[in-house]
């Protein structure tokens, strides 16, 4: 045999060789790919009641967060009437007793300083009356 045709066949050897290798590796990867969506498949199972429990879970969270939002302005609006309510009464109650105290306060001051005059006049007029004796 001639060395062309040693070389042909093996070129041809490992051709063959090299081509069963890569058959074989795309028959591997195909298993593998295989394997991998059947992994996926069962997370994706696993995972979807875990997704609809949260979905669920946001949904009651938001429900309720509105709820509270709604209760809460309730409150701060019962709170702002009460408050203008309580604040006209104090002011009402403060001009009741300005009116019903100052008053009798004003006279009474008066009549004070009338009597204290009074006191005052008589005794320099007893005073002046005894020394002209």
């Amino acid at each position: 045999m001639h060395l062309q045709t040693w070389a042909d066949i093996s070129l041809i050897f490992f051709g063959g060789l090299f081509s069963i290798i890569a058959v074989s590796l795309l028959g591997v990867m195909a298993f593998a790919l295989t394997k991998l969506v059947k992994l996926l498949d069962t997370i994706t199972n696993k995972l979807d009641p875990v997704i609809m429990k949260a979905t669920d879970t946001i949904e009651t969270v938001q429900r309720v967060t509105a709820n509270v939002g709604e209760k809460a302005d309730h409150i701060l609006s019962r709170g702002e009437l009460l408050t203008n309510s309580v604040s006209g009464r104090v002011e009402q109650t403060a001009d009741v007793v300005q009116k019903a105290v100052t008053g009798p306060l004003i006279n009474l001051s008066s009549l004070i300083t009338g009597v204290s005059k009074g006191v005052e006049v008589y005794t320099k007029s007893s005073s002046n009356g005894e020394s002209h004796k």
